[in-house]
């Protein structure tokens, strides 16, 4: 068993010191090892190791803290039903980004393409009509 101090565990992770102490006090990610008064000598195992990185994957998929809390000691397994959900949340929100960049691009490309007012005008109103009305 190979032991890693906080800070190697911040360069294998990326996990600042803060956000494992904060990890520690919320009961998701303790040190491994104690000194025989019982106080955090902050090493870590690899299994440790593997559960911050895991921490660390949920974070940026936007999981809050409290949630991986009331997964994360689902040995091997993180919550299906969570992840399943996450990842519909996460598709909706491309979807709406999708339709906004293209809605985005096609203004700019009305404003280059006419400089008719009145043309420029009918072009709007049909954009308009078209995605904004056909929800």
């Amino acid at each position: 068993m190979s032991l890693n101090t906080i800070r190697e565990v911040t360069e294998i992770t990326g996990i600042t010191v803060n956000a494992l102490r904060y990890y520690d006090r919320k009961g998701l990610l303790h040190p491994t090892v104690r000194n025989s008064e019982g106080r955090k000598e902050w090493l870590y195992d690899d299994e440790a190791v593997r559960r911050a990185k895991r921490i660390l994957l949920l974070r940026r998929i936007g999981i809050p803290v409290e949630s991986i809390a009331l997964v994360i000691d689902k040995v091997d397994k993180m919550d299906e039903n969570m992840l399943r959900s996450r990842l519909e949340e996460l598709r909706e929100e491309r979807q709406l980004l999708d339709e906004q960049i293209s809605l985005a691009g096609m203004l700019l490309l009305l404003d280059e393409i006419s400089s008719d007012v009145e043309v420029k005008g009918e072009l709007l109103d049909r954009m308009f009509e078209k995605t904004c009305h056909d929800d």
